[in-house]
């Protein structure tokens, strides 16, 4: 297992450089390709909104590989993979209690896991997933942190009230400094016979106790797996928090604004067919890239890519 496995750990993803070579301040590219949706709408070409960088442990997370999924264990029920409902990939667990206890389920168990940190810097094991029942029941689950035999529950998660929709239910717990497994449960609270899906699972170790965004190797740019596809850790890397420079091309004429929302009287004017290079130094747009077009009822389409800074302290 990779030694980085916490979200704060994500200074060790990239490479930093020296005060001198650091003057450049290009770290990322961000490759960019949109086509105007409606003419006389400014549209983004990019919106910057800084997003917290996490591992995610868990190695079959939207449930995507085996049948039972792999890495699950019954648990007072059968779990199956079902591609009825889905919330990322396409495929989730369906989970059928047995109706006779409460607590049925399904768990799925970590490798050692301790905080590094000291008391200021606690690391917290911060558990997640989906829930829904597709039918409305209003019965009743959550996730449980427990320990490696399961007889002991450390952190339950907020009840959800199952409907057709997904909702969130989030566990966490204060790590020791002594490594241990846990078991992590998909469970119910009250007794009852109705099935229920499970997606978008995800194991965090952070310093704070919030869980973050569900990540996933699948979910585009700045998002990756350890390993094997749907078999290994997965992490999201942080975006762009600044651009520095870009290198685009324009199909057709338009209003191009930097840190607004593009008009003719905020934008700069481009006629179709430009290239529009700017990699010098003295560049900083810290909100968005927006554009609109000149001619009424054209589409342009901007493609290129953007270079800035993609992380700094201010967002951490």
């Amino acid at each position: 297992m990779p030694t980085a496995i916490k979200g704060r750990d994500w200074q060790d993803w990239e490479i930093y450089s020296s005060t001198r070579q650091a003057t450049a301040l290009w770290t990322k590219i961000h490759p960019v390709d949109i086509t105007l949706t409606t003419p006389g709408t400014a549209q983004d070409l990019i919106l910057i909104i800084p997003v917290l960088a996490t591992v995610n442990v868990a190695a079959n997370p939207s449930f995507e590989t085996g049948d039972p999924p792999t890495g699950y264990t019954n648990s007072g029920a059968v779990g199956s993979q079902s591609a009825i409902v889905a919330r990322n990939g396409t495929n989730s667990i369906l989970i059928n209690p047995n109706n006779a206890a409460t607590g049925e389920g399904v768990y799925w168990t970590s490798d050692f896991l301790a905080s590094t940190g000291e008391a200021s810097t606690q690391d917290y094991l911060v558990v997640s997933a989906y829930f829904q029942d597709n039918i409305n029941s209003g019965d009743t689950v959550r996730i449980e942190i427990r320990n490696a035999t399961g007889t002991t529950t450390h952190a339950t998660g907020n009840t959800v009230t199952l409907t057709n929709a997904w909702q969130r239910s989030v566990a966490r717990f204060p790590l020791p400094n002594i490594g241990a497994a846990y078991r992590i449960y998909f469970v119910t609270v009250a007794q009852h016979n109705t099935n229920f899906y499970v997606d978008s699972f995800q194991v965090e170790l952070q310093q704070s106790s919030n869980a973050t965004d569900y990540c996933d190797g699948t979910l585009g740019l700045n998002y990756e797996w350890y390993g094997t596809s749907h078999a290994s850790m997965s992490r999201r890397r942080g975006n762009l928090v600044a651009i520095r420079g870009y290198d685009l091309h324009i199909t057709r004429d338009v209003y191009l604004s930097f840190d607004a929302i593009a008009s003719s009287t905020t934008g700069i004017y481009v006629r179709a067919g430009t290239d529009l290079s700017h990699d010098t130094h003295g560049l900083e747009i810290s909100s968005r890239i927006s554009f609109i077009n000149v001619v009424p009822g054209e589409l342009p389409r901007i493609y290129g890519s953007l270079m800035g800074m993609h992380v700094d302290r201010r967002t951490t």
